[in-house]
């Protein structure tokens, strides 16, 4: 946990050290899936579609600045959705 170091007029939060390990656990993962989805790039077309994804869907969940796999996987439900929308048409 962080903790506080106090003055006479301010406090200062400083970060303890299980907040900096978690911190960079978390910096690792998210890295990783970036990588695992950027990879997804080099796949063919037909491959992407299996999966209910395009290549445009996967470049803009790279320039997503959250959770990457996060929003390509609400993309793909997205896609999926309204395939079955078209569908009962």
């Amino acid at each position: 946990m962080a903790y506080t170091e106090q003055s006479t007029r301010t406090s200062i939060l400083v970060p303890g050290p299980q907040d900096l390990i978690r911190a960079a656990k978390k910096w690792a993962r998210r890295h990783q899936k970036r990588r695992e989805i950027a990879k997804l790039l080099k796949q063919e077309d037909w491959a992407l579609m299996d999966m209910g994804i395009s290549r445009g869907d996967v470049r803009e969940a790279l320039s997503f600045k959250g959770d990457a796999s996060l929003h390509l996987r609400a993309l793909a439900a997205r896609r999926r959705f309204w395939a079955r929308q078209s569908s009962r048409l």
